[in-house]
């Protein structure tokens, strides 16, 4: 991945750029020294004049208004421009001043709407920072400092600021009252910094000629090498996947690890200011020379299987075969925006239609028009694509057919995330934009128009930052896997009853499903880890012989999945270099047997292989299905040396029926909630309650005997007597108020209990 760079052959400036914005994706603004405003055609570098400033107006940073939900809004398109003179203006597009505000003393230096487009804030040579609601009223003066304030921005969510002080960065909240946060950054005065909205990553640059990016709390992810001159502008693309570096003659492509992509040099002098497109594809840059100049991200990289499929022009693809040595070369009639290739075809966006083509045909491509020509994400299952544009959402099988238009509760697009968002064959998940602790769950099955009857809420502890769905099996196993704030990875059922989350592992940096079966890769405490069976999550010990652990020198420092593709986990590592990790495929042919019910297949290859894990898995998938598998199950726990579970089956096999026998397997496959809906479902009722209060899960067993009416008193009665044993006070809320309303008779309830006792020993007897 690379910048193409390209510029008019004589500056349209007469003095040098000192900011540049993007007015559409076609369309870039410049000023400069010279008092001209000039607008730019991206397409083919030719300029017009907008209008001349007053000689008094020397401009030093320039944004449009964000859209908000695409649209412009009653306020229409209009820029912000502050000034050496210490005022900032308000412009409409044809440079017409609507405003002008006195608001520091000597040269403004920074100014940026906030991202939700409800106000703005300036910094300038005088050391304060001001917001201002969006017609330039004073709301509050945030920070009074003895130094000037280089550069600041504003938080993703709009609710804190970041600047800069001298050779710290300080974090300060809106809220009046709260403490700043403040860190020493760099060895020289820190004149530039950035703040990615998508992936709440920080960047900054200095006099010391460094870059540096930090996460939010301060901590430090990435420290460049030294550069030949300052650090004097940064930008992150909107995706939160690059930034760019711009210095002295010097143009840099980074990942936002840190590491960098490409490095240009091109005829600019000093690049004051850069700015992405809203796509994500562009770069304007203002340089000193006179020149902007605009750069295309090119040779972007798609893989899958044995495709590779390049960016290798702004029209042009090449998609490689390493299998046979072939190369296809697609030329599309307009620029290419997104690319995604999964499950056989390869999928672009360029902004007014969608190809799809697929691997076995590359001359015949379905194409059908887009919407809105914006698309924020793309996301590919193995049945259908989800094309998120400004203000839609539309689900397409790939043969172009719209099949469903999902919505939610609370569906703000322009601030969704990759990462908040997944997709598979039958159900889409989404974070919710304004609690981070909820996740919604739409059934594409039944979900044609909009949200409602077919979407479900799941709800976690903590802020959850990352989601993912698997892609295999049916519909009712679908499991979901959530990272949280905290790094803990958790895995969920997203049809089940009741939601119980999973614990999977710690200090999860990263993770990512495989493509091909439902087996997740992590990276945890900078080694690799391998879960064949997530669903072991219920036991810890099961989840340890169900894992493949890769700790080894060469991934290096701060490593991250970047792919994980059938049989090889491809691990991007902290220089950005690439590392293939490859496990056993055993494990996915034992997945593929029982996905296909081939149980005999499955415990045949165990046998045969004889591998601690391959057993472990079969023992923990036998005892999570609806099929006669207690036999299977016996003998993997056997072979694991489990032989607490092997007398728990062979206990399971007397049973007097066929219900319990379910409703115990499910219980040893950690399928509580189920094995409870089994017995209820059968008038089971003291045997529920009995499972919940022998797993120490006495509010939910005082619950079914109050929605039953049946055995509140022997709940109170083994409660108490549990107590008693253990020496300790009631302190449950529900019980204290339950006791407080009925009154029971030991002798009897105790008789009641051994009745209830009788008849299931006698049940089993009689089996």
């Amino acid at each position: 991945m690379r910048f193409k760079i390209s510029q008019a052959e004589n500056p349209s400036h007469t003095a040098p750029v000192t900011c540049v914005g993007w007015s559409s994706t076609e369309e870039v603004y410049s000023t400069g020294d010279d008092n001209l405003l000039l607008s730019w055609s991206v397409s083919n570098i030719l300029s017009s004049k907008i209008t001349q400033f007053n000689k008094e107006l020397y401009p030093t940073d320039m944004q449009f208004l964000p859209r908000i939900n695409g649209a412009l809004g009653k306020h229409g398109d209009i820029m912000l421009i502050t000034a050496a003179d210490g005022k900032f203006y308000i412009l409409n597009r044809n440079g017409r001043i609507e405003r002008s505000i006195e608001a520091h003393k000597g040269a403004i230096l920074v100014g940026q709407w906030s991202n939700d487009g409800t106000g703005l804030l300036t910094g300038g040579e005088d050391g304060f920072i001001k917001i201002w609601s969006r017609s330039g009223m004073l709301r509050s003066t945030m920070v009074s400092s003895d130094s000037s304030i280089y550069a600041a921005c504003w938080s993703p969510d709009s609710q804190s600021i970041v600047y800069t002080q001298g050779k710290c960065i300080v974090i300060k909240q809106l809220a009046p009252n709260t403490k700043p946060f403040k860190w020493k950054a760099h060895e020289g005065i820190v004149l530039c910094l950035a703040w990615s909205t998508a992936t709440e990553l920080l960047v900054s640059g200095g006099e010391d000629c460094r870059y540096r990016v930090w996460d939010s709390s301060g901590r430090q992810m990435f420290s460049s090498g030294l550069h030949d001159n300052h650090i004097v502008s940064l930008a992150w693309s909107p995706a939160g996947d690059l930034f760019a570096v711009g210095t002295y003659n010097t143009l840099r492509l980074c990942d936002y690890s840190g590491w960098s992509r490409s490095l240009e040099k091109p005829n600019t002098g000093c690049i004051y200011k850069m700015c992405w497109s809203a796509d994500g594809t562009q770069l304007a840059a203002a340089c000193a020379n006179g020149h902007v100049i605009f750069a295309h991200v090119v040779e972007r990289h798609v893989h899958y299987a044995n495709f590779t499929a390049s960016l290798t022009e702004r029209k042009t693809v090449t998609v490689n075969n390493v299998q046979n040595e072939t190369r296809e070369i697609l030329d599309i009639p307009d620029r290419v925006i997104q690319m995604a290739m999964r499950y056989s075809h390869l999928v672009l966006t360029t902004p007014t239609q969608c190809y799809i083509y697929s691997t076995s045909n590359w001359n015949t491509p379905v194409i059908f028009d887009l919407k809105e020509g914006s698309v924020i994400l793309l996301l590919l299952a193995e049945k259908h694509l989800l094309v998120i544009e400004k203000n839609h959402v539309n689900l397409y099988n790939y043969q172009g057919r719209l099949t469903a238009s999902p919505r939610w509760p609370n569906m703000r697009l322009e601030t969704l995330k990759s990462s908040h968002i997944s997709l598979s064959s039958d159900t889409l998940i989404v974070r919710d934009s304004g609690d981070p602790k909820v996740i919604y769950v739409i059934d594409l099955a039944g979900n044609r128009s909009a949200g409602g009857d077919n979407t479900m809420k799941l709800q976690h502890t903590l802020h959850i930052s990352q989601v993912s769905l698997d892609q295999w099996g049916i519909a009712i196993y679908r499991n979901v896997a959530v990272l949280d704030k905290a790094r803990d990875l958790y895995i969920v059922s997203v049809r089940s009853a009741n939601k119980i989350f999973s614990k999977l592992g710690r200090k999860i940096e990263s993770f990512q499903w495989n493509s091909e079966e439902n087996i997740i890769a992590a990276i945890q405490d900078s080694q690799l880890i391998v879960w064949y069976c997530p669903q072991a999550s219920f036991d810890s010990g099961l989840l340890k012989l169900c894992s493949f652990y890769y700790n080894s020198p060469e991934l290096g420092r701060s490593p991250r999945i970047n792919d994980f593709v059938s049989n090889s986990v491809a691990v991007r590592r902290g220089d950005g270099s690439l590392i293939n990790v490859h496990i056993s495929p055993f494990s996915s042919v034992l997945l593929r047997y029982i996905q296909e019910n081939k149980w005999e297949d499955g415990l045949n290859l165990c046998r045969s292989m004889n591998n601690t894990t391959l057993w472990a898995c079969l023992a923990v998938l036998s005892t999570q299905n609806d099929n006669d598998t207690i036999d299977i199950a016996e003998e993997a726990f056997a072979q694991i040396n489990h032989y607490d579970k092997v007398y728990y089956i062979q206990h399971i096999k007397t049973l007097p029926t066929k219900v319990q026998q379910k409703a115990a397997l499910a219980l040893l496959g950690g399928r509580y909630q189920e094995s409870e809906s089994i017995l209820l479902h059968n008038g089971m009722v003291f045997q529920a309650i009995l499972n919940n209060i022998q797993l120490h899960n006495w509010s939910r067993a005082l619950e079914l005997a109050i929605k039953h009416k049946t055995h509140t008193d022997s709940v109170l009665f083994m409660r108490q007597k549990y107590l008693k044993n253990l020496g300790k006070a009631e302190n449950n809320n529900k019980f204290i108020s339950t006791q407080e309303n009925i009154k029971y008779d030991e002798d009897k309830v105790k008789e009641k209990i051994e009745f209830e006792m009788r008849k299931l020993a006698l049940a089993e007897t009689d089996t």
